[in-house]
């Protein structure tokens, strides 16, 4: 087993809001590397977190394997200094995917800026990992941002407008949409205002286009039993990829997590077969020379 070193970090975005997340890597393998280890942004998706079920663990699975992991929580995600309870409430209701990206390029500029203290990050030498409506933000902010050099996307949607005229009438109508499941000691609400960002920066937030026009290294992870997010989403996002440099794998019977829970107590070996795909595929893209 590899000695994984942790190392957690704040960034105060130019929003004024603060940014967290764990850095690991493997120590004996800094010592190892002539050259700097690669990086691996692992981004959550809606409703998600950095300590949500299996992340952590997906952290040090890509540090034992040759790369520092990065996991984060995006600024407006809901969780505050407590890095398990959702309480930042109107920072959740104002959250938008134009924020999520933004957050990504701050933390990019924190790299830049050799800020974490850390001399054998290799900051030319960056991949995305994003789940769900995280990877949709990945594949964004990859193909706007030259400083990203492949994604990884697991289980990921293909559109973020998936609203219904009368449900986007009835949002509008209150100001908010209450969700349930967030919290179990308060009920959460979303403001207009990822309505607003959605419709107003529909051009800029289209991902079948963002794809269509990467150009780089692609990996798309899907289970062909997904319920929340079919994998016919998958398959437009591969149809429009360039299939020179776009790996699909689809996954027959998973599901949208991949068997993983929260808490994490009992591994998952469908998550652990994506897992072992994953590190593969970012070994051919990162680990080679550049």
């Amino acid at each position: 087993m590899a000695d994984i070193s942790e190392k957690q970090f704040t960034v105060i975005t130019s929003t004024g809001v603060p940014l967290r997340g764990d850095i690991r890597w493997d120590g004996e393998a800094t010592e190892r590397q002539k050259s700097n280890l690669p990086i691996v942004i692992v981004c959550h998706g809606f409703k998600a977190f950095k300590d949500w079920g299996p992340f952590p663990a997906i952290g040090r699975y890509f540090a034992s394997h040759g790369f520092v992991s990065i996991v984060l929580n995006f600024s407006h995600n809901g969780i505050g200094e407590e890095p398990r309870k959702f309480v930042e409430h109107e920072r959740f209701a104002g959250n938008t995917i134009s924020l999520e990206i933004d957050d990504l390029k701050e933390l990019l500029n924190e790299i830049d800026g050799d800020c974490f203290g850390l001399p054998f990050l290799d900051r030319s030498n960056i991949a995305l990992v994003g789940h769900s409506r995280g990877g949709a933000v990945s594949l964004i902010a990859a193909h706007e941002d030259e400083r990203i050099r492949a994604v990884a996307a697991w289980s990921t949607i293909d559109h973020f407008n998936r609203y219904t005229d009368e449900q986007k009438r009835r949002w509008r109508e209150k100001g908010y949409v209450q969700l349930h499941s967030v919290s179990s000691h308060k009920i959460f609400c979303i403001s207009t205002a990822l309505l607003d960002d959605v419709e107003n920066n529909a051009e800029r937030l289209n991902i079948v286009k963002a794809v269509e026009a990467l150009r780089k290294p692609l990996l798309i992870v899907h289970g062909t039993a997904d319920i929340p997010v079919k994998i016919e989403e998958a398959e437009r996002l591969f149809a429009v990829s360039d299939k020179k440099l776009t790996q699909f794998v689809r996954l027959d019977g998973a599901g949208h997590m991949y068997g993983a829970k929260h808490p994490y107590k009992e591994e998952s070996q469908t998550l652990n077969h994506v897992l072992d795909i994953t590190t593969r595929w970012l070994q051919t893209h990162l680990l080679r020379e550049v």
